[in-house]
């Protein structure tokens, strides 16, 4: 298993000024959903398909009831699920209040098992991309 990067062209500021800049870039080879997910869990575990997704909607709902209840949700091994806020500051307590609201969010927290894993990935150069990148 690796992680792939391409390179590309980007204007950034640099100390004030606008300079062309070359940076790395993930590159997403696909995405899988829950029924890749659940045909790779029924090799591994004794249920069907159709009973490791159930377990997977199961799981789903969950984790939105208790996070939408305001607690956080740790799942061993993946990472944390918090409810946030997004909100403006206010200089007093009383302006404090649901109008400075932006947004109602979602915060991830991977766990630490996990992140180490990410820290050790193989990094590769993937040079088969044929757009307007390098």
């Amino acid at each position: 298993m690796a992680l792939f990067y391409y390179k590309t062209k980007m204007n950034l500021w640099v100390k004030g000024e606008k300079k062309v800049m070359y940076v790395a870039k993930q590159h997403i080879q696909g995405t899988h959903d829950e029924d890749y997910i659940a045909e790779k869990l029924t090799k591994s575990l004794s249920m069907e398909a159709p009973e490791v997704l159930l377990a997977m909607d199961e799981l789903t709902d969950q984790i939105t009831s208790a996070v939408l209840s305001g607690q956080s949700v740790k799942v061993e091994g993946l990472g944390t699920f918090s409810p946030s806020l997004k909100t403006v500051a206010s200089e007093s307590p009383e302006d404090a209040n649901t109008e400075k609201i932006q947004k109602v969010k979602i915060n991830f927290r991977p766990d630490a098992k996990l992140k180490r894993e990410m820290e050790d990935a193989s990094v590769k150069y993937y040079n088969q991309l044929n757009t307007n990148h390098i």
